[in-house]
């Protein structure tokens, strides 16, 4: 709760620093594919190899408000806060990976309907299996992400279609067991910003 607390801070101090003809702001989810590792050992892999019968999902979010420093300039710098969860669903049980990203991204606009984005930084781990274990949360870790998108839209309001690609490593208190966490995925956004 005191990390989400830290991340609406620090949204709301960009709100109050970004000119309103500046202003970025996009939100939304994906669903695609996505990879854990414990200790490089692929949990997918592990369920397959013992012959367990399990369905897997990858969900992605995502939450950018930034700013535009210059008029003339194509790209905005923001912050960034953004995930993926990995869930596996097997008999009656789950395991939910989730990896959270927290830092500084930038969004550049080749031409006006194509975004690029990108961004990296600190990381930290929420995960939710059915079963009592020792491996739920994570003190710090480091995460990045990179997205391609069609931005539709004539004007400041528009819809984000693309593909992103989300990747984090942590270390997890109690167990120190590494996780290494992947996803592709096709998202869906809401975005607010001035047309270039």
């Amino acid at each position: 709760m005191k990390k989400i607390f830290i991340v609406f801070i620090l949204f709301v101090a960009v709100l109050f620093t970004a000119h309103a003809q500046k202003f970025y702001f996009d939100i939304g989810l994906g669903v695609g594919g996505a990879w854990t590792k414990l200790d490089d050992i692929d949990i997918s892999d592990t369920f397959k190899s013992a012959n367990i019968n399990f369905k897997e999902v990858g969900v992605d979010l995502g939450l950018k408000a930034g700013f535009r420093p210059s008029a003339r300039l194509p790209f905005y710098i923001a912050l960034v806060f953004g995930g993926m969860g990995h869930r596996l669903d097997y008999i009656r049980d789950y395991f939910q990976f989730n990896s959270y990203l927290i830092g500084p991204g930038l969004i550049f606009y080749p031409v006006q309907s194509i975004q690029l984005a990108g961004s990296i930084g600190y990381s930290f781990v929420g995960n939710q299996p059915s079963l009592p274990v020792y491996m739920l949360k994570s003190d710090s870790g480091f995460a990045g992400d990179v997205s391609i998108a069609a931005d539709l839209g004539k004007t400041n309001h528009g819809l984000l279609i693309g593909l992103r690609y989300f990747g984090a490593r942590n270390t997890i208190n109690i167990s120190r067991t590494r996780q290494n966490s992947s996803g592709l995925s096709v998202f869906l956004r809401y975005a607010f910003r001035n047309k270039f």
